[in-house]
């Protein structure tokens, strides 16, 4: 690994929120090594990013192929089923403005919102302005409107083409090389919390219909290796919680327990709904959801919102005391820590910006969960890699091909599909000890979407 790539993960761990790199390229490895070790950092750099940086850099060189007829068949597709659409929506304004720019929020609010003749004149409780002065036309408004008049589903639907068309299957047509491959940059020193992306294209968000597009070699198939509930059940672990505990150690359901808590019913007459409530709250409370968000979620009122996540820390006091006292120190040290070591400074927990505060809180509570899910991760990526290595797999019939948050997919050759994925299974789930089981799920197919 080249010494100006130790440099600026080191500046990166130092600094993860980019607020001093000012100061920081003028200081020498030598240095920055001291600091790291000061802050309890020399870990994380040299046993979790240090080895990782190659496994990346293979991922970007393997790429993943895309079936070049199919995309040029799904982009054709879209781009007439965007002007069906987008003929549909002037058909509805037509007798308002004949040269509508569909794309124009804007102009589109005009016709929406204005009174007639100037506008449909459509009023409705959830409609809002911009801080320009407006009317707000993003796709959360115009969902929570979408039965007030036929046009709102139209655009509704002409955006979600348009963003497929223009956003995905454009860059994927420019960016595939003459194998049919891409190969997508990974971010290793991007997210505070330690988490990895990648651009060009930013393969961790591709929308489920066009993930089909992607496929194996002849002879290959996709391998996918996902954490199972990895950051609740590392929720479980670092608080200590005897409910949460003894979901995972029996492989319960846990919003089903969560659900029936909260509601105050048996576990066995939970709805669906209600099951999925408290997934939304169980999930919610790891990223430090307050009341607003969560009736925005689910749809109730702030009072119910806030009766709920009540009820939840009254039932899960011991996720409720390690928040408290995680937020204590906060405030008292300036940072919070994962159980690797990895910081992230919070100077905005004593602001007196009650907005800046929330979100530092938020991100205080978050961090230690979400930082070690992501270190985690990693430690599996380079024990993988070791072993596939070791038996002369890596980058022949086993091609690391993507991380997308909690997984990890391979293309490996049908001949060595079930060894291969027991393997990795094993090493995922053996990698850290935490008071409960890692689990991994594990699937295969010939395409990206089957999986």
């Amino acid at each position: 690994m080249i010494q100006e790539k130790k440099i600026e993960i080191a500046q990166w761990l130092l600094d993860p929120d980019r607020g001093n790199t000012e100061t920081l390229p003028y200081l020498s490895f030598n240095i920055l090594e001291e600091r790291l070790k000061h802050e309890g950092l020399w870990r994380v750099f040299s046993e979790v990013e240090v080895p990782l940086h190659p496994i990346l850099e293979d991922m970007h060189k393997a790429g993943i192929k895309l079936q070049r007829e199919k995309l040029e068949e799904m982009h054709k597709e879209l781009f007439s089923k965007e002007n069906i659409l987008g003929s549909a929506i002037k058909k509805e304004c037509s007798h308002l403005a004949p040269r509508v720019n569909i794309n124009s929020p804007r102009q589109l609010g005009e016709i929406l919102f204005s009174e007639p003749p100037r506008g449909l004149g459509i009023t409705h409780e959830n409609t809002s302005k911009t801080k320009s002065g407006g009317f707000s036309t993003d796709n959360e408004t115009l969902t929570k409107i979408k039965d007030a008049h036929p046009i709102i589903p139209l655009i509704l639907e002409y955006r979600e083409v348009f963003k497929l068309r223009s956003t995905y299957l454009e860059s994927f047509k420019s960016l595939m090389d003459e194998t049919g491959r891409i190969h997508t940059t990974f971010i290793q020193d991007g997210a505070a919390t330690g988490r990895l992306s990648s651009r060009n294209p930013n393969m961790q968000n591709i929308p489920s219909g066009i993930r089909s597009l992607f496929v194996p070699e002849k002879g290959y198939f996709f391998l996918s290796l996902d954490y199972s509930q990895i950051e609740l059940r590392i929720l479980a672990s670092v608080t200590g919680d005897a409910r949460m505990i003894d979901a995972f150690m029996h492989n319960k359901d846990i919003h089903v327990i969560t659900a029936a808590r909260v509601f105050h019913k048996d576990i066995n007459a939970i709805t669906k709904e209600e099951r999925n409530f408290a997934k939304i709250l169980n999930f919610g409370i790891i990223y430090g959801m307050g009341k607003d968000a969560l009736s925005r979620l689910i749809n109730v009122s702030r009072d119910e919102a806030e009766k709920m996540i009540r009820d939840y820390f009254n039932d899960f006091a011991h996720i409720k005391r390690w928040q408290e006292k995680l937020l204590d120190k906060a405030m008292q040290m300036g940072y919070v820590e994962n159980e690797l070591g990895r910081k992230r400074w919070l100077p905005g927990i004593v602001s007196q910006n009650k907005r800046v505060q929330n979100e530092a809180r938020r991100a205080a509570v978050n961090m230690p969960i979400q930082g070690l899910g992501a270190d985690i991760l990693k430690l599996a990526m380079i024990r993988v890699a070791e072993i596939l290595k070791a038996k002369k797999v890596w980058m022949k019939t086993v091609l690391p091909i993507l991380t997308i948050h909690d997984e990890l997919l391979f293309e490996v050759h049908n001949d060595i599909l079930k060894e291969i994925s027991g393997i990795i299974k094993g090493e995922m789930e053996s990698i850290y000890e935490l008071k409960v089981p890692l689990k991994v799920d594990v699937s295969s197919a010939d395409n990206w979407g089957a999986l």
